[in-house]
């Protein structure tokens, strides 16, 4: 019974309860700190830990530091977690229903953010209740508590030692109640991680202990001392550390079991200054409980008794548990020391608080049943009210939805309908252009041709009358002046010659007779001056497209050239068309002056009649002028 007395205040140590007193050094930094920030956020973080060094000396001064933190953390569900958090492990100390009320509050701001950092805090608030609920006795709620929220919950924050410390946890009502089995299982799980993760973690000390302790009571003593070596190896690291004092005591249990007496009193004084030395209660209580346990393997009755007594005079022994264990045990010294009457006065005292413990025990499951009972009847109650209710947010459910999907549809319907719309008006616009544009050209070449015929056939033909009637005159006539028919007949046959070009250029003869490429040969030939030199040339041209398509083609070229011939000052010009498949295209680049396309006059027409007939043609143009010179390239599609 004494065994698991102690194991259960083990627990205490690890989750409630302070084991270093405030450090004036660290309280003196803190309080720097806090005058130098600025952010809200690193004031409450501070004043949180500030909180929790004051709670091992002043309780009452931590919790109202711990609640200046939460003003400064107010709006931020993480930090107010977090400050609850700190002022349930204050309250654990000594109110375990205000400790329980501050943990519920942690969690349920905490529950709220999905970080690493949230899920450790969650998963220690809940270890902490967890612990509230083994103190009740309620071990069973103990290990749920640990298994399925405080270890899952470090797990998911990625906190594998915390993973570990709850295996230890999980381990430890196991051991008190006697299913060593599967103590020893959570606790190999606990060193495992340990060593795989943190070899030099101090932690794993506790860990091996336990493994001992457990051993010891199975007695099983190879086991226990290979376990108290590996504790030992990993103290060696800090022989003075907090996890020192519970080995020495574990130590001191397994020398004890071997008879070596004067190791054990060694091993227990150098525990009890280490705790002394921490002011650790615990682990003072857990070390004078085993010199007692030394003094009576010896057969040192009166001085087992003198640390027994010191123990329960010194406020060592709190819970009425622990006193039934110790008055037990004093009862029993008594005796073999011959008192009978001390004996039996510890007995009485055992005695009543065995009835004082029946009748919490007896208290607690009225009022268990009483609780059970009213909790049934208002579950009752509640399925009822919340078949109820989820009769009616189904059917809410399903109307809202309904119009949902209704309101979705038309929308949809709706936007998809007039972007449908849209597209078909934009389309016949677009093809009113082309129709227009294809009119206007094609009334344009109309027009061209007519006159190219009229120019021809009429006046070209009247001139060229003109012209042979003037040299007949010169020949039969010779008193005419010979200067002033030789000026006219020379300005005649200019004139000819001018008609011809016009002619030409409104309808090339060759484009109809000879084909694209002779066209535009001859037209970048004709488009030559002196110093101007421009060149040709042509590749893969097929030539199988509309007859409409090679004039606009033609025109394109023309207008191109006829610019650059213009307003280049260039003393180059190359011309290239190719064809590829459905598809023409053309480059002209000069070497003159270049332009700007801003600076183009709004009344000009030449680009602008180029992109017409680039745009019928589905085509793209690509204009590059600098003062090193202009390049133009035009994609068409000749396709039907």
């Amino acid at each position: 019974m004494s065994l698991r007395s102690l194991f259960f205040w083990f627990i205490i140590f690890v989750f409630g309860v302070r084991l270093h007193g405030q450090s004036s050094v660290q309280a003196d930094r803190i309080r720097q700190q806090l005058e130098k920030s600025t952010s809200d956020r690193q004031k409450a973080t501070l004043l949180y830990e500030w909180g929790d060094q004051l709670a091992v000396s002043d309780t009452a001064r931590s919790i109202t530091v711990i609640r200046q933190g939460l003003k400064y953390a107010s709006g931020d569900p993480l930090l107010e977690g977090i400050g609850y958090f700190y002022m349930g492990r204050v309250y654990m100390d000594f109110s375990p229903i205000n400790a329980a009320k501050a943990f519920n509050a942690a969690i349920q701001r905490l529950e709220q953010v999905r970080t690493s950092e949230s899920y450790i805090y969650q998963s220690r608030s809940w270890a902490n209740i967890g612990v509230l609920a083994q103190l009740k006795g309620d071990n069973r709620r103990y290990i749920e508590l640990f298994l399925n929220e405080a270890i899952p919950l470090a797990a998911k924050g990625g906190d594998s030692l915390r993973v570990a410390d709850g295996y230890t946890n999980v381990a430890l009502p196991f051991m008190n109640y006697g299913e060593y089995e599967k103590a020893i299982l959570y606790l190999k799980k606990s060193a495992q991680i340990f060593e795989r993760l943190a070899p030099k973690d101090l932690r794993k000390v506790d860990v091996y202990c336990h493994l001992a302790k457990v051993y010891l009571l199975e007695g099983k003593l190879e086991e226990a001392g290979n376990n108290i070596r590996a504790a030992s190896n990993a103290l060696q690291q800090d022989p003075q550390s907090l996890y020192a004092p519970n080995f020495h005591a574990i130590e001191s249990m397994y020398l004890i079991r071997l008879k070596r007496w004067d190791e054990a009193g060694q091993t227990i004084e150098k525990g009890l200054k280490i705790a002394q030395k921490l002011r650790n209660r615990y682990d003072i209580r857990l070390l004078l409980y085993q010199k007692a346990e030394l003094f009576k393997a010896e057969h040192k009755w009166k001085e087992a008794k003198e640390v027994l007594l010191g123990m329960y005079n010194g406020g060592f022994i709190e819970l009425i548990t622990d006193k039934k264990v110790l008055f037990d045990d004093l009862a029993g010294i008594e005796a073999v020391m011959g008192n009978f009457r001390e004996a039996y006065t510890w007995m009485r005292k055992q005695r009543d608080v065995s009835e004082e413990m029946y009748a919490q025990e007896t208290k607690a499951k009225i009022a268990d049943l009483e609780a059970r009972y009213n909790y049934v009847q208002k579950e009752k109650e509640l399925i009822l009210v919340r078949e109820r209710t989820n009769r009616q947010r189904i059917i809410v459910y399903i109307t809202v939805s309904a119009l949902i999907f209704i309101l979705f549809f038309f929308y949809f319907w709706f936007r998809n309908k007039k972007a449908r719309t849209a597209r078909e008006i934009e389309h016949l616009k677009q093809q009113q252009r082309i129709e227009l544009g294809k009119a206007l050209l094609e009334g344009e070449e109309n027009e061209r041709g007519r006159l190219a015929r009229d120019l021809h056939d009429g006046l070209g033909g009247m001139l060229a009358a003109i012209k042979l009637n003037l040299s007949q005159l010169m020949s039969q006539k010779k008193q005419l002046e010979r200067r002033d028919l030789d000026q006219s007949i020379d300005r005649l046959g200019h004139s000819v010659n001018e008609l011809r070009r016009i002619a030409r250029n409104m309808m090339p003869e060759s484009l109809l007779q000879s084909g694209l490429a002779v066209a535009l040969k001859d037209l970048c030939d004709e488009a030559m001056l002196p110093g101007l030199r421009i060149s040709f040339k042509a590749f893969d041209l097929e030539g199988n497209f509309a007859p409409q398509v090679k004039v606009m083609i033609y025109r394109i070229i023309q207008e191109l050239v006829y610019n650059a011939v213009k307003h280049a000052d260039a003393s180059k010009v190359i011309v290239q068309c190719s064809q590829s498949d459905q598809y023409f295209f053309i480059t002209v680049e000069d070497n003159g002056k270049g332009f700007s396309i801003d600076g183009i006059p709004k009344h000009g027409r030449g680009l602008k009649n180029v992109q017409s007939r680039v745009d019928l043609l589905n085509g793209k143009m690509e204009i590059d002028s600098s003062d090193g010179g202009t390049n133009i390239n035009i994609e068409l599609y000749v396709g039907q």
